[in-house]
Parts: structure tokens; sequence; C-alpha cells
């Protein structure tokens, strides 16, 4: 953890060094940087970070679970929470901060769907699939987490349409995402 801390840390600066030197009218950043720079910093390390701490999970050769304190209903809550938002920056394409919000989000979402593959086991199968999965909760497992992985997808090309101003792709995207979320509710969520 102290690892990734570090390589987010020194990601931030080297970033934050950057831009402060591509403007040669603006001061070297002295002060605290941005909020607006924070979330560009945390964005550009999270493209580094995604595949290393939250997509390799453990494998044989390692000796801790990175998922032991994960739930996977807290995760799937969250990616929502950072969905719902989007809806009304949607209507927003035009202004650039908002498309930087939509990218934040959606790397928010990506970041916790990719951690809820890791820990989809813990989710049960619901009444409704009974009849499909029986009690056959591997295949329900390896489903669900393929349904996840498209929602990963997803919102990963959605974050770089968002950086790249794509209004089109954008909205195509969260209407794919919303899409995804809306089958994988049908066949993977619980009736509460």
């Amino acid at each position: 953890m102290a690892k990734h801390k570090v390589h987010t840390n020194s990601m931030m600066a080297l970033y934050q060094h950057d831009l402060a030197s591509q403007d040669a009218d603006r001061e070297p950043m002295t002060t605290t940087p941005t909020n607006s720079v924070n979330r560009r910093a945390f964005i550009a390390a999270g493209a580094v970070a995604i595949p290393s701490a939250a997509l390799a999970r453990t494998t044989s050769f390692a000796s801790v679970s990175s998922t032991a304190d994960m739930d996977f209903e807290d995760l799937m809550k969250a990616a929502g929470n950072n969905l719902k938002p989007m809806r009304d920056l949607m209507r927003l394409l035009d202004n650039p901060v908002m498309r930087q919000e939509i990218a934040y989000l959606a790397n928010q979402v990506t970041i916790n769907l990719a951690q809820a593959v890791d820990v989809a086991d813990q989710a049960p199968i619901p009444e409704r699939s009974k009849a499909k999965y029986a009690d056959d909760k591997e295949t329900f497992t390896k489903d669900l987490r393929i349904k996840l992985l498209e929602a990963v997808s997803a919102s990963t090309a959605l974050a770089r349409q968002a950086w790249l101003g794509n209004e089109e792709e954008i909205r195509s995207l969260y209407n794919s995402i919303r899409t995804i979320r809306k089958d994988g509710h049908d066949e993977f969520e619980e009736e509460h």
C-alpha cells in the first residue's frame, strides 16, 4: 500500500510540474494545487494504478489478498453513486469543466467496478436467476464478472472520450453504461 501511495504522489508531482511548465507566462506552482489539478493528477495516476492495484488482484505468487476489506455491495453502491451525477452533466457537454467532471466520475466508476470484479463471489444468486443458475455459484460468479468487465470497459472509454471532448461518443457510452447496468441488475441484483 505504501508503494502505491508513493507512486501516486510522485505521479501527481510530475503531473503538476508538467502543468506548471507548460505555460511560460504562468508562475510555477508554489501554492496548494487546485481541486481541478488534483483531480487531473488523480486520473493520470489512476490510469497507471488501476491495472496494478485494482485489476491485477492477487495471484498464486502473492501472499496477501488485497480484497479482504472490500464488500461487493458497497462497491456497487459507490459505482452507482458516481454514475448518478453524470445524468445532469450530460446536458452540459459543451462545457469543458463538466466534461472533466464526467471523466473524473467515470474513472471512479471504473475503479469501483474493477474492484467489484475481485469480490463478485460475495454476491448471492438472486431468486429470479435461480432457474438459470440453480445452485451453480461458479457460473453465476463468472457471468457476473463478465458483465462487470463490460461496464469497466465502457466507463474507461467514457472517461477517455470525456477528455477528448467527443460529445457524441460521451452520450453513447453513458447510455451504454446505463443499459449494461439495467441488464446486470435484471439478472444479478437481489430483490430488495
